[in-house]
């Protein structure tokens, strides 16, 4: 009988060694429970994710789009215009450490035949778990910019907007105290725009707009429960201009601090919303120039019901640079935006979407408001390839120019790993 037990044992032994080396170089790995007298077969192997150093060092995704656009404006009139817009992603998902890198560009060529780099971007952030209760999340980008001379918020009298060009890079490290979630962050920028062009062939400095800022917030939150947070926040934003604007004559150097205070939740993967209301003051160093305060509001929801319906909203408040299309000392702005997508089977999707402005000018009279509505389908080809068809509608209204409205009719093709 101790003959039968032994070689029952090594076949048993066996058995389970070949098991557990399949799936691993399968990709998958396999981890033993302890060990039983009364039972030791293939039966107690259980699958376990992979551990940290079995995860692809980076996963690579690219994406190409062309489109081709109509567009009619009540101002500007008709105009064509044909876009290219390249992308690439490199990421790693871990859990110790995720990364990621992105690089995308908006190419356009109007029907006059100019070529335009309406945006580039690259950027990268990195999230690190030091342990459960200790992480650091890092981003960095840099941007280039141009808008279109056609936009409602450029002078009519402007033949080729400035080229604007933004770097920054923010930090954020949050621990748990039992049941206090406790964020601190930090960020730095700067911000360069280049001349703008006349239509009588005169350019216009924007030094004046050049600024570097930094700042940094904490934020405090309490798990009331496991789906509720309360929370508050602070902030701080130092501005410093490189040189003083023609009006009002004196550099807009000056501190922004925030206050706020809401309430986060989470229900699994289904719904995520946060809600939050405050004050902010941009306090310039400038005696001469008065301060501006302004209610600040936040708010987000992410709903997705199931696999194939997304809802998503947003409402946010600003308060910032007037930027070379603004004016006075400061824009107070206050956004709104929302988003459907529809997924009908594995080769159609539909999306919706409608957003809403207003921004007003510390200093003077003038306003920039407007909304948008939008619809669009998506329509798998293959794997590949996929054809996109938008229309978009766009009212508006920017002082001192008469109001007026805009259609556009937007199809292409997006080739993607």
């Amino acid at each position: 009988m101790p003959a039968v037990r032994f070689v029952r044992g090594l076949v048993g032994g066996v058995g389970a060694t070949l098991l557990a080396l399949g799936p691993a170089q399968a990709g998958d790995a396999w981890q033993k429970p302890a060990f039983s007298a009364a039972t030791d077969d293939a039966a107690q192997w259980t699958p376990a994710a992979p551990v940290e150093h079995m995860v692809p060092f980076y996963g690579i995704d690219w994406s190409l789009g062309l489109r081709g656009a109509y567009i009619n404006d009540s101002q500007t009139g008709e105009r064509f215009k044909a876009l290219v817009l390249p992308s690439v992603t490199l990421s790693h998902t871990g859990s110790l450490l995720s990364y990621h890198a992105t690089g995308d560009a908006e190419l356009s060529k109007t029907g006059d035949g100019q070529i335009n780099v309406d945006q580039a971007r690259l950027s990268a952030g990195t999230a690190l778990a030091f342990d459960p209760n200790n992480t650091l999340e890092s981003n960095a980008s840099v941007s280039m910019s141009q808008e279109d001379p056609h936009s409602p918020d450029v002078a009519s009298n402007v033949a080729e907007t400035p080229l604007e060009i933004s770097g920054s890079a923010d930090s954020t490290y949050t621990r748990k105290l039992g049941r206090f979630n406790v964020s601190l962050s930090g960020n730095v920028g700067h911000d360069l725009y280049g001349p703008t062009t006349l239509t009588d062939g005169t350019t216009v400095s924007n030094d004046a707009q050049d600024n570097t800022h930094f700042g940094g917030g904490l934020r405090l939150g309490f798990q009331l429960t496991p789906v509720l947070e309360p929370f508050v926040k602070a902030d701080v934003t130092r501005t410093r201009y490189d040189i003083a604007p023609p009006a009002p004559g004196t550099k807009l150097d000056g501190n922004l601090y925030s206050l706020m205070s809401g309430i986060s939740a989470k229900w699994d993967t289904r719904l995520t919303a946060s809600a939050s209301a405050g004050v902010g003051l941009e306090h310039f160093d400038s005696p001469g120039l008065a301060d501006v305060q302004a209610t600040l509001y936040d708010a987000n929801l992410t709903y997705k019901p199931d696999d194939t319906l997304t809802l998503t909203g947003d409402f946010s408040t600003s308060i910032g640079a007037p930027g070379p299309s603004g004016s006075g000392t400061a824009a107070v702005s206050y956004q709104a935006t929302a988003n459907a997508t529809y997924l009908v089977n594995d080769w159609l999707d539909w999306r919706g979407s409608a957003g809403w402005h207003d921004t007003s000018y510390a200093g003077t009279s003038n306003t920039d408001t407007g909304y948008t509505l939008g619809v669009g389908a998506d329509y798998l080809l293959s794997k590949h390839a996929k054809l996109t068809a938008d229309y978009t509608y766009q009212r508006y209204e920017v002082t001192p120019s008469p109001p007026g409205d805009t259609h556009s009719v937007m199809l292409g093709v997006t080739f993607q790993k």
